[in-house]
């Protein structure tokens, strides 16, 4: 399965009616990931009037979150949600920090921009698509590990962990799409392998 995400950590900045608006954006593959992005900018940017925020994490469920931060509601984290969601992008977290110039823009002027900083910070750091991975963890004999490993090798995959107790219990990343293909050649190998 393919999703789309941002390609990488990146800042960008406007002005808008004396405002400045700072967004702030990064890949998140997981929810501790994205809460600890969001509380170094607001680290970083302590002084600011508002961060806003939201994120959108999963690719076959979906957990999101958004948030005003003071600015009048669903004026600030939903058109920040929303940037994300017009991109159809996943694993993601937005940041967008405001310093209040003096001159008031009104709900749709703050819903156009946080929204606007949202997207231009998606185009800053770029879109990508990526294949889905899944995490198994493998128990097998000592002396199959050379044909597990040519296995592993075969579709791509990478052992991440190995633990060697009285038998090897591996750590193994692969493509969710090469996990038929590589049970096919586990099986053609005679590979015994428990998956744990």
């Amino acid at each position: 399965m393919d999703y789309k995400t941002v390609s990488r950590a990146i800042s960008v900045k406007q002005t808008l009616k004396k405002s400045v608006f700072i967004g702030s954006i990064s890949p998140a593959e997981s929810l501790d990931f994205a809460k600890i992005f969001i509380s170094q900018v607001r680290k970083n940017y302590r002084d600011a009037n508002h961060n806003a925020f939201a994120y959108r994490i999963g690719v076959k469920k979906e957990e999101f979150l958004f948030s005003d931060d003071g600015e009048p509601a669903k004026s600030a984290g939903l058109p920040i949600y929303n940037a994300m969601r017009s991109y159809s992008i996943t694993n993601v977290v937005i940041v967008v920090t405001r310093y209040f110039g003096g001159v008031k823009l009104g709900i749709g002027g703050l819903i156009r921009a946080y929204g606007d900083t949202a997207r231009l910070a998606i185009e800053a750091s770029g879109v990508e698509t990526l294949k889905t991975k899944i995490t198994l963890h493998i128990e097998l004999p000592y002396g199959e590990m050379v044909l597990f490993e040519y296995a592993v090798r075969k579709v791509n995959g990478e052992i991440i962990e190995k633990d060697f107790g009285v038998s090897p219990v591996l750590k193994v990343v692969i493509f969710e799409e090469s996990l038929e293909e590589f049970r096919s050649i586990l099986q053609s190998g005679a590979i015994s392998i428990k998956i744990v």
